[in-house]
């Protein structure tokens, strides 16, 4: 081949593999001054409906400590109108999953200190304590249904395709099957 042209060859190939590069809600964040890094499923919204009153995401999260050992989470975002209200998500087992027909409990400290109101609806966040096989169950699922229990009503979702496949990739990519 000549050399005029394999340069531009080579570039031209370098930059339709970026441009091509597939989409990922799974990130990494790593802290410079020392603390710890942080890898996490992002925008895993749960199908709600064609005209939804309120909106809820189930992401994970993986906090590292040390070269070889992490904690795991669960965390619930829920948003809504205001006529809907806050979900109110209180301490304990307020996160259900049911992994392929077998139920999961998750317990935390719920949403009190994780409220707020932006741009005309309410927000409020739950983290809940999981272990890497729950990931991994979650991750080779066929069906996910998630029940999250606040103190009036209980919101009932179920992972798409998509959500289950944002799982994997996550477990994939920092913990294996």
């Amino acid at each position: 081949m000549n050399a005029k042209l394999f340069l531009p060859l080579a570039v031209a190939m370098l930059l339709d593999g970026c441009a091509f590069s597939p989409k990922t809600d799974v990130y990494t964040y790593r802290n410079d001054i020392g603390g710890p890094g942080i890898d996490f499923i992002v925008d895993n919204e749960l199908y709600s409906g064609e005209k939804p009153s309120e909106l809820v995401w189930l992401n994970a999260s993986r906090i590292r400590q040390g070269a070889w050992d992490a904690q795991y989470y669960l965390e619930v975002r829920y948003e809504a109108l205001p006529q809907t209200g806050y979900l109110d998500i209180a301490p304990g087992e307020t996160l259900m999953l049911t992994v392929d027909g077998q139920t999961m409990k998750f317990g935390g400290v719920g949403s009190l200190n994780e409220r707020k109101e932006t741009g005309g609806t309410l927000v409020e966040h739950a983290i809940y304590e999981a272990k890497v096989d729950d990931l991994r169950k979650i991750a080779k699922a066929k069906e996910v249904k998630v029940d999250i229990t606040g103190s009036s009503r209980t919101v009932h979702r179920e992972f798409k395709p998509a959500n289950i496949d944002k799982f994997r990739t996550f477990v994939l990519m920092y913990m294996g099957f």
